[in-house]
This record gives C-alpha cells, sequence and structure tokens, in this order.
C-alpha cells in the first residue's frame, strides 16, 4: 500500500446472470411455488423463521438438575 492511497477496496465481479433479478414476480413458477408455501405454513425463503428463532433463543446450557 502506498501512503495517502488509503486501504484496499473489494469490488465484487458477479457476472450478470448471477446478479438478482429486480422483479422476482415475474417468475410465475417460483411465485407459484412460494404461494403453495405460503398456505402450507412453510418457511419462505428470506423471511423470518419462527422455528429457528425458538431454538436459538433456548439457554445453551440446561438450568437446575446435578451434572
Amino acid at each position: 500500500m502506498t501512503q495517502g492511497q488509503g486501504g484496499w477496496k473489494r469490488h465484487g465481479m458477479i457476472p450478470a446472470s448471477r446478479r438478482p433479478h429486480e422483479d422476482r414476480a415475474a417468475e410465475p413458477v417460483y411465485t407459484a411455488l412460494l404461494e403453495a408455501w405460503r398456505r402450507q405454513g412453510r418457511t419462505l425463503p428470506g423471511g423470518p423463521d419462527p422455528e429457528w428463532n425458538a431454538i436459538v433463543s433456548r439457554d445453551f446450557w440446561p438450568r437446575g438438575g446435578s451434572f
């Protein structure tokens, strides 16, 4: 690093084919799949996961009892 130039800056090299789409609703197959999962009460990608939140909020060591 040279004086006055600052640190390295990371530039992501993501091909255009791998960039996220602006309009996810334009993909009918995935829209239908998400709607089916929503009706079944499943966790959806990108949404909160109540089961995972309940698991990670528990104490990591059991309380009480003799160990």
